[in-house]
């Protein structure tokens, strides 16, 4: 199933004023700058990670449902499933209310299992699903970790800003060790 965003958290892990005290920033000349860093570092993190971090709201599209009883959750922890759809051929959406479905806690990943499978009528995207994913719905809620690896990446690039010198690969080696314990293992890349 394809994950889409449907919309992104109300806040960030880490606030405007805690990044301005982190970069020992006074007054508001740089506020959209250090906003736009924020954001940007919050994006990262999530790709990196490949979780994402406060709670946002997204929906999982399938053309039928997986052989398994249960639905992997690649992209974020399961806060909550808020409903879902099967479309008949026609186009018309067959509500699945919220409580028809489980939701399974895992240590890799969270699943969710559907108690009924109302069987799809249109071939493609006959399905959606809609979660609230993410570590919770406050910036205290993402682990420590996490957020201090923001607040590195945005100090990196707010002192980095423009500097055609600063040639970096990748992410800076105190941000890349912050997120590895939390970075998902991909199996596909390894070979005996």
């Amino acid at each position: 199933m394809i994950p889409l965003l449907v919309d992104g958290p109300q806040l960030e892990p880490v606030s405007l004023a805690e990044a301005k005290g982190w970069l020992r920033v006074e007054g508001s000349d740089e506020d959209s700058l250090i906003q736009a860093l924020i954001i940007a570092a919050r994006l990262m993190v999530e790709s990196e990670i490949g979780l994402v971090l406060l709670a946002q709201n997204w929906r999982i599209v399938g053309d039928s449902w997986p052989a398994c009883e249960t639905i992997p959750v690649p992209i974020g922890r399961v806060l909550a499933v808020t409903g879902g759809r099967v479309f008949a051929a026609n186009g018309s959406p067959q509500a699945i209310p919220a409580g028809d479905f489980e939701i399974i806690k895992g240590v890799e990943r969270d699943a969710i299992r559907p108690n009924t499978r109302p069987a799809p009528g249109r071939l493609r995207a006959g399905i959606e699903i809609d979660l609230r994913l993410g570590f919770g719905e406050f910036a205290n809620q993402v682990p420590d970790p996490l957020r201090l690896a923001m607040r590195q990446l945005i100090a990196f690039w707010y002192d980095n800003r423009g500097d055609a010198t600063i040639v970096e690969r990748g992410l800076p080696a105190p941000v890349r060790a912050l997120l590895k314990p939390f970075r998902r293992l991909r199996l596909g890349g390894l070979s005996a």
